[in-house]
């Protein structure tokens, strides 16, 4: 199977041992594209099945601005990926982790003393690359406790095309973890977060932290273990904090704002609380027609104990999506609240959406733009909306991609995702009442009903305003 190139910088993140293709490589991929579309049964390429098709897409896309390999611009979260390293770098000295391997010690809460630490668990643990895996504590009172999923891409196999766009060691994973920033900004004291124990996931198995699987790309061993991984944190901070929860929060970006979606309902029932919450920042889980649950599939997951045996089954049948995992705990546990933090055209989600649709062959679907994308997100919204009472969204305008990991969360407004503008309605201060359950889904721009022809700038009159009722 040949890695497919999604972007002019598919080197700065390809798999170790996975050279970068060349343009030749590519128009090989394309060759190979088409004869898998027309030998297939259901052809998967929107109304054209022949390489001139695909030839004249490209053609047509790079003069509209698209990058020379593959029929996509510069990989948008490459930048998120940047900027994220570069605060990590400037922050470097003054807050930085300490190291516990739990097989040398039980590395405690108690023994961290208050100071962030790395715990390296070992097992089945591991990074994409084969480094040696570890989940991050920031430590904080024992009774309030942010599970908090790291993002950093997907890696992923759809039609014989593999995919390398996914942080995948150690070292990328904790350049990323926005330790000392946004929800870890422990200095800030309008940070509704600074009192908890923070435990991390760190990322970097490309699979939503629900990968059980090692894959063999290119004659080549890739572990997909993001369920240990994440399975390791979880079971240490189960036996490191209060039997019983005040505050309970499940939150994560990116990637991991799947991976929130997907352990919630699991995550709800294994931590007695008082209150618990769930923020999913910065993934809607907007995705082409039919790609996810063979992906979900491939990666694993099927069997993993995080979903409920009916939701194992639609997994078997390619049919389970973070949709349905979400809408399963968000039924279950109606005293909940559930809610989302999003751009209204995430760029790095636009991105992702045009890969998976490529890496399918559905081309029709990889030339969505911003509004066909917002529409999409709020057609998604309105459901949970009209399906339940304790979830609510807060909508801002931009393309940025995460918040919550930087101190973005304390500037940005739904005027504004770069905190540049102070009107409208200041992410921090929704989250802090959201947590309190008294949030109401905000959005700044004229309210009108759900529709591409009007941009994306707008707010959904369907969704605006609802308030959150944890009551029933």
């Amino acid at each position: 199977m040949k890695p497919l190139a999604l972007g002019t910088c598919f080197l700065s993140l390809v798999a170790p041992g996975l050279a970068a293709p060349t343009p030749a490589d590519v128009a090989e991929v394309h060759l190979d594209a088409d004869d898998a579309c027309l030998s297939s049964t259901s052809p998967g390429i929107d109304g054209a099945c022949s390489l001139q098709a695909l030839q004249r897409r490209t053609q047509r896309l790079a003069g509209r601005g698209g990058a020379r390999l593959g029929f996509l611009e510069e990989p948008h979260w490459l930048g998120w990926l940047q900027r994220a390293a570069q605060r990590s770098e400037l922050l470097n000295g003054t807050i930085s982790y300490e190291e516990c391997h739990l097989k040398d010690s039980q590395c405690s809460l108690e023994s961290m003393k208050g100071k962030p630490t790395l715990v390296y668990p070992g097992g089945e643990t591991s990074c994409m690359n084969g480094d040696d895996y570890a989940f991050a504590v920031n430590p904080g009172d024992s009774d309030k406790l942010l599970i908090y999923f790291e993002g950093g891409g997907a890696c992923w196999q759809a039609k014989g095309n593999v995919v390398l766009q996914c942080t995948d060691s150690m070292e990328k994973g904790i350049a990323t973890t926005g330790l000392g920033q946004g929800f870890q900004n422990k200095q800030n004291m309008a940070n509704p977060f600074r009192s908890y124990t923070v435990v991390e996931p760190i990322y970097c198995s490309g699979d939503a932290h629900m990968g059980d699987r090692v894959q063999e790309w290119s004659d080549k061993q890739f572990p997909q273990k993001g369920y240990a991984n994440a399975n390791s944190a979880v079971s240490w901070a189960k036996k490191n904090v209060d039997a019983t929860l005040s505050n309970l929060v499940i939150s994560g970006f990116s990637a991991g704002a799947l991976g929130t979606m997907g352990w919630s309902y699991h995550l709800l029932g294994m931590f007695p609380h008082e209150r618990a919450s769930v923020l999913v920042d910065s993934y809607a889980g907007i995705f082409p027609d039919g790609t996810e649950g063979p992906i979900l599939k491939n990666w694993g997951a099927c069997s993993l104990p995080i979903f409920s045996e009916s939701n194992q089954g639609l997994c078997s049948e390619n049919q389970l999506s973070t949709k349905v995992a979400l809408e399963a705990a968000m039924a279950a546990y109606p005293k909940v609240g559930f809610g989302y933090i999003q751009s209204k055209v995430d760029g790095s989600q636009i991105w992702f959406y045009k890969g998976l649709a490529m890496s399918n062959f559905m081309m029709g679907a990889a030339d969505i733009e911003g509004p066909d994308f917002y529409n999409k997100t709020l057609a998604l919204f309105e459901e949970y909306t009209l399906k339940f009472p304790n979830f609510v969204e807060i909508l801002l305008d931009g393309d940025q991609h995460c918040y919550t990991e930087s101190d973005l969360f304390f500037s940005a407004t739904t005027a504004n995702s770069d905190g540049e503008i102070s009107n409208g309605t200041l992410l921090v201060q929704w989250v802090t009442d959201f947590l309190q359950g008294n949030a109401s889904s905000a959005c700044q721009g004229a309210l009108q009903g759900a529709d591409p022809s009007h941009g994306d700038d707008y707010c959904d009159k369907l969704l605006t305003p609802k308030v959150l009722n944890l009551d029933r």
